[in-house]
C-alpha cells in the first residue's frame, strides 16, 4: 500500500492519490509530502520496488537493501541528493522483553520523505494520529517529520528495558529465596533478548553518530536534534548491556547456590557412606558361614558386634563433627 501526504505551510493535511515524480526534485520549502509504503505481501514489495527505483529513480541496491525482511541499521548518502537511513524498530505488538522487531527505512530528499515498512508500525501508527488529532504540531520540514518519527521509534524501547529492571529485582529477591530451573531458563531468555537490544542499540548509535558527521545539516536535522537520537541511542545500549550484566550475574548466582546445594547432598552422603562402611565390615565378617568362628558361640557376641559398630558411628560423627564437616 502507498499513501501520500502532504502540507502546504500552515495548511491541514491533505492525502493525495497520485505522485508527481518532479516533486521530489521540487524545491518548494513551503510544500512537505511524505509517502509512505506499508505492507509485506509479494504484490506490496513489487510495487513498493517498482516505486522507488522506476519512479523516484533511488539506487537500486540501497532499495533492495530497504525491501529485505533483516538488514543491520545504517546511513548512506545516496546519488542526486537522496539520504537513505536503515533502522530497527519494534514491531506494533511488541510491549514486554518478548519483542519482535521490524525494518524500518527512510528515504529523503529536499522536502519529500518516503517511509518503508514491510510490517505494521506502532510508531508511524502514533505520529499519523498525532498529527490529525493535533497532539504533534504540524511539521513543516522533513527534518520536523523525520524527527518525530525516530524519536517516537527509540522511546518506544525504554519502557521495555526499565520494566526489566524491576523484574529482574524480582527474580533476585526468588533466586534467594526458592530458586529453580525455570527462573535460570527465564534469566536465559532475557540474555539473549538483551545482546539483541545491545546489538540494534549499538547499530542505531553508530548511524547517528555517522549522520552528525556528514549532511544532517542539509535536511535541518540540526546537531541538537541529532545529538538527542544519539544520545537515546547511547542509553539504550547501556542499559541493555547493564542489565545484560545483572542477568548474567544471577545465572551465575544461580548456578554457584545450586554448586553448593549439591556439594552439601554429596557431603551428607559420603558422611552417611562412610559411617556405614565399617559397620558393613562388622556385619559381612561375621556374615561369613565358616563352621569355626570362636565369637558365633559368645552368648553376648551379637550384643558386643552392635556396640562395636555403634561405637564406630558415634566416633566418626565426632570426627566429622569436630572437622566441621557436618
Amino acid at each position: 500500500m502507498i499513501s501520500i501526504s502532504q502540507w502546504r505551510s500552515q495548511a491541514a493535511r491533505e492525502h493525495l492519490t497520485d505522485f508527481d515524480p518532479a516533486m521530489a526534485g521540487s524545491q518548494q520549502p513551503e510544500v512537505l509530502t511524505w509517502i509512505a509504503l506499508d505492507g509485506h505481501s509479494e504484490s506490496d514489495q513489487a510495487e513498493h520496488s517498482h516505486f522507488l527505483k522506476e519512479v523516484l529513480q533511488i539506487e537500486e541496491l540501497a532499495v533492495d537493501d530497504a525491501m529485505r525482511a533483516r538488514h543491520p541499521p545504517k546511513y548512506e548518502q545516496l546519488a542526486d541528493g537522496w539520504q537513505f537511513l536503515l533502522m530497527r524498530g519494534l514491531d506494533a505488538r511488541s510491549e514486554s522483553i518478548n519483542f519482535g522487531t521490524i525494518q524500518l527505512a527512510f528515504f529523503w530528499k529536499n522536502n519529500l520523505l518516503i517511509t518503508r515498512n514491510g510490517h505494521p508500525s506502532a510508531s508511524i501508527e502514533a505520529i499519523n494520529r498525532a498529527i490529525d488529532s493535533g497532539d504533534l504540531r504540524t511539521p513543516k520540514t522533513v527534518a520536523d517529520l523525520l524527527y518525530a518519527i525516530l524519536r517516537r521509534m527509540l522511546d518506544r524501547y525504554l519502557p521495555i528495558l526499565l520494566n526489566l529492571e524491576e523484574r529482574l529485582e524480582a527474580v533476585e529477591l526468588e533466586l534467594l529465596r526458592r530458586p529453580s530451573d525455570a527462573l535460570l531458563a527465564e534469566l536465559m531468555e532475557y540474555g539473549s533478548k538483551l545482546k539483541k537490544l545491545r546489538r540494534i542499540g549499538g547499530y542505531h548509535e553508530a548511524c547517528f553518530r555517522n549522520l552528525i558527521d556528514n549532511r544532517g545539516e542539509q535536511v535541518g536535522l540540526n546537531r541538537s536534534r541529532l545529538n538527542d537520537l544519539h544520545e537515546n541511542s547511547e542509553r539504550l545500549q547501556s542499559l541493555a548491556s547493564l542489565l545484560d550484566e545483572i542477568s548474567k550475574d544471577l545465572k551465575d548466582g544461580y548456578l554457584s547456590l545450586s554448586a553448593h546445594r549439591l556439594n552439601h547432598i554429596m557431603r551428607v552422603l559420603t558422611v552417611v557412606t562412610v559411617i556405614f562402611v565399617p559397620m558393613t565390615f562388622v556385619a559381612g565378617l561375621y556374615g561369613m558361614n565358616f563352621e569355626y568362628m570362636p565369637e558365633l558361640k559368645w552368648h553376648y557376641g551379637y550384643f558386643a558386634a552392635l556396640g562395636v559398630m555403634t561405637v564406630i558411628a558415634l566416633g566418626l560423627l565426632w570426627v566429622f563433627k569436630r572437622r566441621g564437616w557436618m
